[in-house]
Formats: C-alpha cells, sequence, structure tokens
C-alpha cells in the first residue's frame, strides 16, 4: 500500500520526477502503462514532459507491445532485469540502440503494481564502437593489402597470420601457411647456421630485430634476398607470446645497385678500351700492311707464304676484336630513322640465306601481326638481328629450322621479335653470363656480340630476354617500344 501511494504521490505531484531527474527513468503501472517519464527520458525519446504518460510502454519499444510483454512476463518470474539491450523508436522515425535496466515494483502481498527502468542511450557508443570497428578494419586492409610481407608467429615460431604480401613473396596462400612453422621459408642452409636462435636471442634482450638482411626460399625453391624487421610481442604479464615480422623482397633492388656498380665499372673501362683499341689499330694497321708486302714478295711455292697466311688471318682477327671492343666501349651516336621491321628481317634473312656457308638452316618467318613503323637507329637495329641469326645458326644442326616471329603488343604500345632455333639449347650457368662482354663459348668469337645487342636494344628503351633448355633450342625476344626512347 505504501508503494501504490508513493506511485499516486508522483502523479499528484505532476511528475516531479521528470523535472528534477536528467536520467532516462520511466515508471509504469502493473499493464506497462506509463506513469512517469524523467526528463532524461523525456529527451531520450524526444518528446515533451508529461507527453509519454498515459501511453503503453511499447508505444516506445522496438519491438512494441510484444517486447514490452515480454519484459513483463521476465519481472514477474526474475523481479529484475540487468543491461537489457534493445531500441526505443522516437517521433521522428529513427532509433536509438539503449541499455535498459529494470526492477518490478511489488506491493505487501508480493503482487506487481508498477515497473521502475532506466535507460542508457547507447548511441554515442555505438558511434564509437563503429568509428573504432571501421578503423580497425581499415589498419586491417592496411597490413593485409601490404605489398610487403607481415607475419605473425606464436611463442613457438608458428605461423598464426600471413597476409596477401607474404602470399605474392613466396606463393604459399595464408591457407597453406598458418599453423605451419616459420621454418617453411627459411633455407636450409639458414637452418643448420641457427639464425633464428640468434634473431630469437636479439628479440629477448632487445625486443626488436631492425632491417636485418638475409636470405629465405619461395614455394618454387627460388632463394630472394630480404630485408626484415622483427618485434616482440608480449602478453599482459610481460612474457614473450610470439612475434611480428615484416620481410620485403629486396632482390630487384640490389640487382639493380650490381647492374649500377657494373654499368659505373664499365663506364671506365670503355673509356680505357676505347684508347687502348685507337693505339692498337694504327700499329696493327701497319703490321699488317708490312706482312702482306712481304707475302707477295715471296715465290708461290715457298713453304713461308702459308705461316704468313696464318699470321694475316690471326691479324685480322685481332682487327675484328677491336672494332668490336670499339663498338661496344665507344657507340657511334644514334640515328634517328623511320624502321619498318618486317623489311629490315627480310633483308637480313636473305643476306644470311645468300651467303656461301654450306648447309645454312632454313629460316622462317612469321608476321603473327601487323607491324607499325617506328622510329629507331636501323643500324643498330640491323646488328642486332644479323648478330641474334648468326648466333641460331651457328647452334642449329644439318637440317634445323630457324623462326623468326614478329608481333605488336597494342596494349603496351611495342613490338616483339623472337628468334628461335631447334639447336642443342643452352645451359643455365651459361645463360647467366650470355651478355657479359667477352663471354663466349666459342673458339672464333669475341664475347662482344650479345653484350653490344643488348647496348643497342637498351639504346631503344626495350629488352632482351632468353629462354632455353638443353636438347630443345633456344628463343631470344626482343621488346622494343613504339616510340624509342633515342
Amino acid at each position: 500500500m505504501q508503494i501504490e501511494r508513493c506511485l499516486r504521490s508522483i502523479n499528484r505531484m505532476d511528475c516531479e520526477l521528470e523535472q528534477v531527474s536528467f536520467d532516462a527513468v520511466i515508471t509504469t503501472d502493473q499493464c506497462g502503462i506509463v506513469a512517469s517519464c524523467s526528463l532524461g527520458a523525456c529527451e531520450l525519446l524526444g518528446l515533451l514532459p508529461g507527453e509519454a504518460c498515459g501511453k503503453p510502454v511499447g508505444d516506445f519499444l522496438s519491438g512494441g507491445s510484444a517486447e514490452a510483454g515480454r519484459l513483463m512476463e521476465r519481472l514477474r518470474t526474475e523481479d529484475r532485469i540487468r543491461n537489457y539491450l534493445t531500441e526505443v523508436r522516437i517521433p521522428s522515425g529513427l532509433r536509438k540502440p539503449v541499455s535498459l535496466s529494470a526492477s518490478a515494483i511489488r506491493n505487501g502481498t508480493g503482487e506487481i503494481v508498477g515497473t521502475l527502468a532506466v535507460a542508457h542511450d547507447l548511441t554515442e557508443i555505438r558511434l564509437l564502437e563503429d568509428e573504432l570497428v571501421n578503423k580497425n578494419r581499415f589498419m586491417a586492409n592496411i597490413l593485409q593489402d601490404s605489398a610487403d610481407a607481415i607475419i605473425t608467429l606464436d611463442a613457438d615460431e608458428v605461423i598464426t597470420s600471413w597476409n596477401r604480401g607474404a602470399e605474392a613473396i613466396f606463393g604459399w596462400s595464408a591457407e597453406q601457411a598458418v599453423g605451419r612453422s616459420v621454418d617453411l621459408i627459411v633455407p636450409p642452409d639458414l637452418r643448420e647456421t641457427r639464425e633464428a636462435s640468434r634473431i630469437r636471442e636479439k628479440l629477448k634482450s632487445h625486443g626488436v630485430v631492425n632491417s636485418y638482411q638475409t636470405e629465405r626460399v619461395t614455394r618454387d625453391g627460388r632463394r630472394i634476398l630480404v630485408l626484415f624487421t622483427s618485434t616482440a610481442i608480449r602478453d599482459d604479464s610481460g612474457a614473450p607470446a610470439g612475434s611480428s615480422v615484416v620481410l620485403k623482397d629486396v632482390t630487384a633492388y640490389r640487382h639493380l645497385e650490381r647492374q649500377l656498380a657494373d654499368t659505373e665499372h664499365l663506364a671506365s673501362l670503355g673509356e680505357l678500351s676505347a684508347g687502348l683499341a685507337h693505339e692498337i689499330k694504327n700499329p696493327l694497321a701497319g703490321i699488317k700492311g708490312a706482312i702482306e708486302v712481304i707475302r707477295d714478295s715471296m715465290p708461290g711455292n715457298n713453304q713461308h707464304r702459308e705461316i704468313l697466311g696464318d699470321v694475316l688471318h690471326q691479324v685480322d682477327r685481332i682487327d675484328r676484336i677491336v672494332r668490336d671492343l670499339l663498338n661496344y666501349a665507344k657507340p657511334r651516336p644514334p640515328s634517328h630513322s623511320d624502321v619498318n621491321l618486317p623489311d629490315v628481317v627480310q633483308r637480313i634473312v636473305a643476306m644470311i640465306q645468300n651467303s656461301p656457308r654450306a648447309e645454312a638452316p632454313a629460316i622462317r618467318v612469321e608476321k603473327l601481326t601487323a607491324i607499325p613503323g617506328f622510329t629507331g637507329d636501323q643500324s643498330q637495329l640491323e646488328q642486332v638481328i644479323l648478330n641474334l641469326l648468326l648466333n641460331a645458326h651457328n647452334a642449329t644442326p644439318r637440317g634445323g629450322h630457324i623462326v623468326i616471329r614478329m608481333s605488336y603488343n597494342e596494349a603496351a604500345a611495342a613490338v616483339c621479335l623472337e628468334v628461335e632455333d631447334d639447336g642443342s639449347g643452352i645451359p643455365l650457368e651459361v645463360q647467366k653470363r650470355l651478355f657479359q662482354p667477352f663471354f663466349t663459348t666459342r673458339t672464333d668469337g669475341t664475347g662482344l656480340g650479345l653484350a653490344v645487342c643488348r647496348k643497342n636494344i637498351q639504346y631503344h628503351g626495350g629488352t632482351i630476354e632468353v629462354r632455353s633448355r638443353v636438347g630443345e633450342g633456344t628463343r631470344i625476344t626482343v621488346t622494343l617500344p613504339l616510340v624509342s626512347r633515342l
């Protein structure tokens, strides 16, 4: 009876609770009709003071009267509800998330005569939660989509996460890598040197390993040079729980650095070679002329004429080497002109087929697409095609075939030229040195042909690639941009 009098008193005082409480406090009678609504509750519901009174509480719940009935039933059995998550409806049609705690108000006989509920507006909390989720998702996407490999390990160095960068660099998918030891990407010889133990010790003492350069192995067995940073992960007590590793594949960068160093070295060597070649050519011409005079003055049956002929042959060879060296070390400036590649190819092919060499292999020219004209140094390109065809000729056995294919890649705006033979192929260790100056496997070669070819192609902004297998022949692919970079 005292509780009923209290509720009646609240109503008689024109809901004094509405005027003094800024918390969202709502009372109802035993039927769920709102008896009082604090200022905080009115603000939450978007109503004026007193406007909610007399209305069913279900009018303000997202689940309507059905939800109100379920809550009243729970209060009858449980007497109290804590932190019930729901939404309230406001006149504008929007919904607000709230946390609701309610208690049953009973009379002396234990019957429910009303309810008292306190609601907390969760709108700002939800906004903060959404912002946090979005930021976490954003950071996760950055880590997942990073071009670098980002890997996490547990305390036993078992992979626990593996991003797309790791998939791209090492070739294993996340499903294949997660759950396996990090030894998956460590070369066997480095496992034997206990490199991982040294890294663990440094992580234990310093908490981080910065910019450590080493090698790792990919799924297809390639060894790559990587630069990685590892950071220790600790639990709340400070005990080691694992580590995070960021690996960057620097194989290409180191290769470019070596190329730059080689280029600078070759530039210095080229200047020296060019000067030396000029100094050799003049005396060599005098020697050759003198020998020819001596030989021509001898009787035809003199045995020394043949010896002098051999000497002249070697002098010619020296002269050819010096000439190739000059072309490589100090090439003439490129000459711009319009190039019709099919015409150039046909002209070089005809020249080789009409040469006095015996049993020249059959050469087939294939034009896979229309080949547009482009700007380049025709003389340099003729030299490239001639060298490639002569090399293919020397590698092809009797009855063999050489195929020249030309095509145009419209998307890349580049002309492609392939020279393929069915010769004996080139061993892998030889392929690595093909474009090095003075490297040759032939007794009569200078070792400068392919080096000059690559240099000429680079003048045009193009590339040259070799694909070969022993016993299966060789294919050399030259790609030239339509707009020359001469």
